[in-house]
C-alpha cells in the first residue's frame, strides 16, 4: 500500500512538473503576443486622439524608442499573464476583473501621479489613449491565459463575517499604502532631490499636504481595484502575492519607466527600485490583512490524496 501511495505521489507530482513546463514554454510566445496587441493598439489609439484634438503632455528632452515602447509592453503583458493565470470564472468575469485592475492601476493611477509630480498633464487625453490598449490589451490575455484548473479557493475575510470583524483590516489596507509610499520615498529621495529641484526636469514637488491627499486616494483604488483579484484567486496564497506585487510594480511606474526617456537615467532606476520594494511589501499587506493565512499545504493535497484513494480502492 506504501509503496503505491508514493509510486502514485510521484506520477502526479511529474505530471505537475510537466505541465508546468509546458506553461511556462507557452508564455514564450503568449506574452510577445499579447504585448503586440498592446504595442498596436497604442498605434492606433495615439492616431485617433490626434484627429480628435487632444493634446499628449510633451516633457522635454522626451523621444519615441520603438524597442523601449515594446519593451515596456512585454513587462506589461507578463504581469497581465501571471495575474490572467490566478483568477477563477468564466471569461467576461475574468477580463473584468483585469481590465478594471489594468487600467485603475496603469492608467488612472499614473495620471494621478502625473498631476502632483510633473509640470506638464494632459489626462482626458491620456484616459482616452490608453482606454482602447487596456481593453484588448486583457480581452487577448484572458483568451490565451486559461483560468486555473485546480480549484483552490482562499478565505477571504469578507466569506461569511459580519463586518465588524473585517472592517478595520479594510482600514489598514487603505491605509497602508501612504505608510509604504512615504518609508521607501524617504528612503531614495535624497539621490533624486536634486533632480526634482532642476526647473526644466519637467518634474515638482508639491506640498506635503498635496501628496498624502494624492497618495490617500491612490491607495484607495489600488484596494478597490485588487479586491476583485483577491477574492476571486484560485492558485496558492505565495503567487497571489508575487503575481500582484509584480503587477502593481509594472503599472505603477517599472513599465512607464521603461520608455521616459526625457527623465536622467539615475533616476529611472532608483525609482524602479523604489516600486519594485513597496509593490512587493504592498501586496505582501493586503494580502495578510484581507487573506487569513489558510492551510494551503491540505488545501493543495486534496486531490492528490483523493487520486491516491481511488488507487488504493
Amino acid at each position: 500500500m506504501k509503496t503505491l501511495n508514493h509510486s502514485r505521489r510521484k506520477e502526479l507530482k511529474t505530471m505537475k512538473t510537466e505541465q508546468q513546463r509546458s506553461q511556462l514554454l507557452s508564455f514564450f510566445w503568449k506574452v510577445p503576443a499579447i504585448a503586440a496587441v498592446f504595442f498596436a493598439c497604442k498605434m492606433v489609439s495615439s492616431a485617433l486622439v490626434t484627429n480628435m484634438g487632444l493634446r499628449f503632455p510633451e516633457m522635454p528632452g522626451q523621444t519615441y524608442v520603438p524597442i523601449l515602447d515594446f519593451l515596456s509592453a512585454v513587462v506589461l503583458a507578463a504581469c497581465l499573464a501571471f495575474l490572467a493565470r490566478g483568477i477563477g470564472g468564466s471569461l467576461s468575469k475574468r477580463w473584468l476583473i483585469l481590465f478594471a485592475f489594468t487600467y485603475v492601476s496603469y492608467v488612472v493611477n499614473n495620471q494621478i501621479e502625473g498631476v502632483v509630480f510633473t509640470t506638464n498633464t494632459e489626462v482626458p487625453a491620456m484616459l482616452l489613449f490608453f482606454l482602447f490598449p487596456c481593453v484588448l490589451a486583457t480581452g487577448a490575455t484572458i483568451l490565451l491565459i486559461r483560468s486555473p484548473e485546480s480549484e483552490i479557493v482562499l478565505s477571504s475575510v469578507f466569506a461569511d463575517r459580519p463586518i465588524r470583524y473585517w472592517w478595520w483590516r479594510v482600514m489598514l489596507a487603505w491605509l497602508a499604502f501612504p505608510v509604504i509610499y512615504y518609508f521607501f520615498g524617504g528612503l531614495i529621495y535624497p539621490l533624486v532631490a536634486d533632480v526634482y529641484a532642476q526647473q526644466d526636469s519637467g518634474l515638482q514637488v508639491p506640498s506635503q499636504f498635496v501628496i498624502l491627499g494624492a497618495v490617500g486616494i491612490r491607495s484607495l483604488f489600488f484596494l478597490l481595484a485588487s479586491l476583485p483579484i483577491l477574492v476571486n484567486w484560485r492558485r496558492s496564497r505565495r503567487s497571489l502575492v508575487l503575481s500582484l506585487a509584480a503587477a502593481l510594480a509594472a503599472m505603477v511606474g517599472v513599465a512607464g519607466l521603461i520608455e521616459s526617456t526625457w527623465m536622467p537615467t539615475q533616476l529611472r532606476i532608483v525609482h524602479s527600485i523604489e516600486i519594485l520594494a513597496d509593490s512587493l511589501v504592498h501586496a505582501w499587506v493586503l494580502v495578510a490583512l484581507l487573506i487569513p493565512k489558510p492551510k494551503i499545504e491540505q488545501a493543495e493535497r486534496v486531490p492528490e490524496m483523493g487520486a491516491v484513494t481511488e488507487a488504493s480502492n
